[in-house]
């Protein structure tokens, strides 16, 4: 049996995995929300499966230090192809 993964199922997984680090350091949507100078509503949103600005993930998963998780597969798969940068 073949098993898809769909954008909602990534976003779902993305607001429960932020929900969990939050809780882990007993911050509040709200706390979070103003660490990052970010709307409570925004927290909310993605920890919902809601759209978020990339902006808005990045610094998120920025300030509980696990933005080299989503780093790193693209640098690996761009070393792996020998993909020139456009820069």
């Amino acid at each position: 049996m073949l098993s898809f993964i769909t954008i909602k199922d990534c976003k779902l997984k993305i607001g429960e995995w932020c929900k969990m680090k939050r809780k882990s350091e007993k911050l509040s949507q709200n706390e979070l929300a103003e660490l990052l100078d970010i709307s409570r509503i925004t927290i909310q949103k993605l920890e919902a499966g809601k759209n978020i600005t990339l902006d808005n993930l990045l610094k998120i998963m920025n300030h509980f230090d696990d933005l080299n998780k989503l780093y790193a597969p693209f640098d690996d798969d761009i070393k792996n192809n020998n993909i020139m940068s456009l820069y």
